[in-house]
């Protein structure tokens, strides 16, 4: 169909940043446009699925109207939609990828979702979002190029453990520009030498803690000892936090939770409408193959070959014959009596008995 352009609008969940639209423009100008756009519904208006490019190459060339296909898909599929389509014509670049992350989080999903939702490494998508924790200096410095994503991803660890140290460490790459295995070998040499510091601090604390497992011998030891230092830790943060601090944990929390009821209802709602569209496709089957089966028996039965067009027809057509046969008995009824009318009654003059004359147009007959 024929929409509007002015009432088309780009997806929110585009990722893209910068669009190239002048060869775009020159091939529009050559050949025309060569596939529509995909939209849905939002309101009084249109959403781009698939074609933002081209509705912006067509809004600067002057065109009031873009041939579009619409299509009922809730925001999850949208999503996902936009988000591969574009990636299939052309790569993200980290920055979009990025921010892109970074948008869904903002709208309730946490990493885990984005990954399983987009189809994307879990690590991947942290290592873009952990970007955004570093100084706009280091962040120019992963969009440049100068420390990659795959640098951040072996940066994980460090990340979730200690801020400055993470800032260190690329302050390390970005000045002995390292590469990939020599920044994982720091890491790992690094990691080892903290968990022989926390089990040597862990051992000085847990005759007070817990003096039944103070000497770390067995698995089973380090995992009660590792239970009571947990306890300890939360118990520590608790006693820091602000009562804002509180408020705000909590209010996070709630948000998660309705966030997570509003992605659980779409999810039910999609599912159904799949569910229900199936149901449709399962019954048209049926009611297919019933009526071949039907047309099948009604072949044996009435020896009547019923060509493409159906048993519908053929009914169809025995109907207009036993409705011809009908009118045909009508005038014939009607004929006789007409030679009734018309018959002649005397006795014979040969035999003296009553005679009767019929007559049907120029041909006539005694009884």
């Amino acid at each position: 169909m024929e929409i509007e352009i002015d009432l088309i609008r780009p997806s929110p969940y585009q990722p893209r940043l910068t669009f190239n639209l002048d060869e775009l423009k020159q091939e529009i100008k050559k050949d025309g446009l060569l596939s529509e756009l995909v939209v849905r519904k939002r309101g009084e208006f249109y959403e781009i699925i698939d074609g933002e490019r081209r509705w912006r190459a067509l809004k600067e060339l002057g065109w009031k109207t873009i041939p579009a296909q619409v299509v009922d898909i809730d925001n999850m599929i949208a999503r996902r939609s936009v988000y591969k389509l574009n990636k299939i014509r052309e790569n993200y670049t980290v920055e979009e990828e990025a921010r892109y992350f970074r948008k869904l989080t903002y709208e309730g999903l946490t990493p885990w979702e984005i990954s399983k939702e987009l189809n994307v490494d879990f690590h991947w998508v942290l290592a873009h979002l952990n970007v955004f924790k570093f100084p706009e200096d280091i962040q120019n410095a992963v969009w440049t190029g100068q420390i990659s994503v795959s640098h951040m991803v072996a940066l994980e660890s460090v990340i979730g453990r200690n801020m400055e140290e993470a800032l260190v460490m690329t302050s390390e790459i970005l000045k002995r520009k390292l590469t990939l295995p020599e920044t994982r070998k720091i890491i790992s040499e690094r990691e080892t030498k903290i968990e022989e510091m926390r089990i040597k601090a862990a051992e000085e604390v847990l005759p007070k803690l817990a003096p039944k497992v103070a000497k770390l011998k067995t698995p089973e030891d380090i995992e009660k000892a590792a239970k009571a230092l947990k306890k300890m830790a939360k118990k520590k943060r608790e006693e820091t936090m602000t009562p804002e601090e509180k408020t705000a944990i909590e209010a996070e929390k709630e948000r998660k939770l309705e966030e997570r009821r509003r992605k659980w209802d779409e999810r039910r709602k999609s599912e159904q409408r799949r569910i229900e569209e199936e149901a449709r496709k399962m019954a048209r089957q049926l009611q297919e193959e019933e009526r071949l089966r039907i047309e099948k028996e009604a072949k044996k039965a009435i020896g009547v070959n019923i060509e493409e067009g159906g048993l519908i027809q053929t009914l169809k057509g025995l109907r207009e014959k036993i409705k011809t046969l009908e009118r045909e008995k009508a005038r014939l009824s009607e004929m006789r009596d007409d030679f009734l009318a018309k018959a002649l009654q005397f006795n014979c003059p040969y035999c003296n008995h009553p005679c009767t004359i019929y007559r049907e147009g120029d041909r006539y007959w005694v009884e």
